[in-house]
């Protein structure tokens, strides 16, 4: 089970959420979103897949246990959107997750919050992984591998893979689809395609213990 936490918005979490969901789906997995957020945009998302996978469920925050309960035996993979804020909502998400994936721009204020969320996941000591996301292609590499290394200074893990902004995520996302079926063979739907193979390593034991964050960090 994954928690997406991010409280900053505009991260692109929905849009990573709904993608790799359908990753697993192609993978032949038996997926379904839990949407927290009230604006419930994953829900709205999967209206307009009428009946095509991923099941989607929006709920509140204190009926995610038994909500996640029902579902115990009916998939193999759940991933949990949250919205962008402090509260309940990231606190009962985090705590019923097995991996915890905190999507960020590389940008200073987004930074800030990810620290936040941070606190958080490590308060419950779960693996977390903060995701470069929504990152300009034109972009220095180096700009993601400095901000990788200073994050890994204060103890913070970050995915190798970084997600780059691109028209794909977009526009599929604007007809109820993923990049993954709307352009399979684009560089976003490669990104998408590795980052879900470094996920599930992470699901199936492969990443070790999360790592602790330094004292004064």
């Amino acid at each position: 089970m994954i928690a997406m936490a991010a409280r900053k918005g505009g991260c692109g979490k929905t849009t990573l959420t709904t993608h790799l969901a359908v990753a697993a789906v192609q993978d032949s997995r038996r997926v379904a979103i839990v949407d927290l957020d009230p604006q419930a945009t994953a829900a709205e998302w999967s209206d307009g897949r009428g009946d095509e996978p991923p099941d989607v469920v929006s709920t509140q925050p204190a009926r995610l246990g038994k909500v996640l309960k029902g579902m115990k035996d009916d998939y193999d993979l759940v991933l949990i959107d949250t919205p962008p804020t402090t509260g309940e909502a990231d606190r009962v998400a985090i705590e019923a997750a097995d991996l915890v994936l905190i999507p960020t721009r590389i940008q200073t204020s987004d930074i800030a919050a990810v620290l936040r969320s941070i606190e958080r996941a490590a308060g419950q000591e779960k693996p977390t992984f903060v995701i470069f996301n929504d990152e300009s292609a034109a972009r220095r590499k180096s700009v993601a591998e400095e901000t990788r290394r200073v994050l890994g200074t204060k103890g913070i893990s970050v995915a190798p893979q970084v997600i780059h902004s691109r028209i794909a995520y977009g526009e599929s996302q604007d007809i109820s689809r993923t990049a993954l079926e709307t352009e399979p063979t684009s560089m976003a739907a490669d990104e998408i395609r590795a980052l879900y193979e470094w996920v599930g390593q992470q699901l199936n034991g492969k990443a070790g213990k999360p790592q602790k964050r330094k004292a004064g960090a």
